[in-house]
């Protein structure tokens, strides 16, 4: 199973002198490592497939052990090349073009979760599809692609997500532990997605009014994190504002949903999610909506903000809603910072002209933000929201778009085909 191009890769690779790359040949290097990974990857799905058919027989042990004891692996790793077989099961091509270099193990990942979601039925549906999986998945980042397999496998679970929500609902808990070799004290909380909003929401307000206050040169912002969230949580009810902190309104928990979503359900091209872009079911959104005053965000068919419902105030509040709706994280494609966590940044600076239009707007983290104003890269925005990030040598670094709440353009005719009828909930 020794692809001869794995094979031109290798050597490649062996016969390299490094030192004496420039930036396009290690471009070159890492695009033929990346291949042989992919290879590599494949074998060890091909291996935990065979210990899964001898683990059946009871002459071997689980894939997962085989692959921890012999290639001295976390139980970590080796659980997820068993996961990566079981999807390789499903969807052989997937294998295939696992091997052949063109998708990652980082996407075989997305389509594992995905169909570990699923109940036998929708996975029928799912494997019918790999061919267009393949072909997503080989233009996209792993980031791009998993957001996509998120939004398919609410499409393909026939109830828009509710049975997910309500598990991840079961599961959410606090976890506190020490560190025995450093003394650090943790504090783990998993939530189900519209319980973190709303946690987030008041969270985030609190971490910026603090930054805007906080003099300490040497605090960083993780820091900064830390201490306002211990401040929210041991400050009594009756205690007093901190001393020039401005009165602040009851932060905002807001979540994205197409008209066509809240009125019939979700449908191929829809959206339905939190600001930070974790998924929701569309009858639990039309419940918060009831509680609501419902600010809403028109987007067009690439996601893009058309138009967004205005409050008495200020155009910055208006705007960063606008962006919301489009991003979910920095505007850097490599970026994850989320939104709530970025500056708006003016594409044309406003001191020489740039106005604050949607237009001229995007969301940066600090690092990026830097990158910008005093790294010499050079950043331009098109009508249609897509970028032209230029390094500081005036090279190419990305062109394309910036929107993170496109719809996922994954066909799913076959199970619109064979889902069963649903019933329709009336809108908020």
């Amino acid at each position: 199973m020794f692809d001869s191009g794995v094979e031109r890769a290798v050597r490649d690779l062996a016969n390299t002198e490094l030192s004496r790359c420039d930036a396009a040949g290690l471009a070159v290097l890492v695009t033929m490592s990346g291949r042989v990974r992919s290879w590599l990857d494949a074998v060890d799905v091909a291996i935990a497939q065979r210990a899964g058919q001898l683990a059946a027989s009871g002459v071997a042990p689980c894939p997962s052990d085989v692959v921890a004891d012999h290639g001295r692996r976390t139980a970590r790793d080796a659980g997820a090349v068993a996961r990566r077989a079981g999807a390789c099961d499903l969807l052989p091509d997937v294998h295939a073009a696992l091997a052949a270099g063109d998708l990652s193990a980082g996407h075989v990942d997305a389509i594992a979760r995905t169909a570990a979601n699923l109940d036998d039925t929708a996975r029928t549906h799912l494997a019918a599809l790999q061919s267009e999986l393949i072909a997503k998945a080989s233009t996209s980042t792993v980031q791009e692609f998993s957001r996509d397999m998120t939004r398919l496998e609410r499409i393909l679970s026939r109830d828009d997500g509710l049975s997910k929500q309500a598990r991840n609902r079961r599961h959410r808990h606090v976890r506190r532990w020490v560190d025995r070799t450093t003394g650090m004290c943790h504090t783990h909380l998993q939530l189900d997605a519209e319980t973190d909003a709303r946690v987030a929401a008041p969270l985030d307000a609190a971490i910026a009014a603090a930054t805007t206050r906080q003099q300490d040169p040497n605090l960083t912002f993780d820091q900064l994190q830390a201490d306002t969230l211990v401040e929210l949580i041991t400050r009594p009810d009756t205690a007093p504002a901190p001393a020039g902190a401005e009165t602040r309104r009851v932060p905002e928990v807001i979540v994205l949903i197409d008209l066509d979503t809240l009125r019939h359900g979700l449908h191929d091209h829809g959206i339905a999610e939190t600001a930070d872009g974790n998924p929701l079911p569309a009858d639990t959104i039309r419940r918060m909506c009831c509680d609501a005053d419902i600010i809403p965000a028109v987007l067009n068919a690439h996601g893009a903000t058309i138009d967004v419902g205005r409050e008495r105030r200020v155009a910055t509040r208006h705007q960063r809603r606008a962006l919301r709706a489009m991003h979910t994280t920095c505007a850097h494609p490599d970026c994850t910072v989320r939104f709530d966590n970025c500056q708006i940044h003016h594409v044309v600076p406003w001191e020489h002209g740039g106005p604050s239009d949607l237009a001229n707007l995007l969301p940066l983290c600090t690092t990026h933000h830097h990158h910008v104003h005093e790294g010499g890269w050079t950043l331009t925005l098109n009508p249609d929201r897509t970028i032209e990030l230029r390094r500081p040598d005036h090279t190419t670094h990305h062109t394309g778009t910036t929107i993170t709440r496109a719809p996922t353009g994954l066909t799913t005719t076959t199970h619109h085909q064979h889902a069963a009828p649903r019933a329709r909930a009336p809108a908020a």
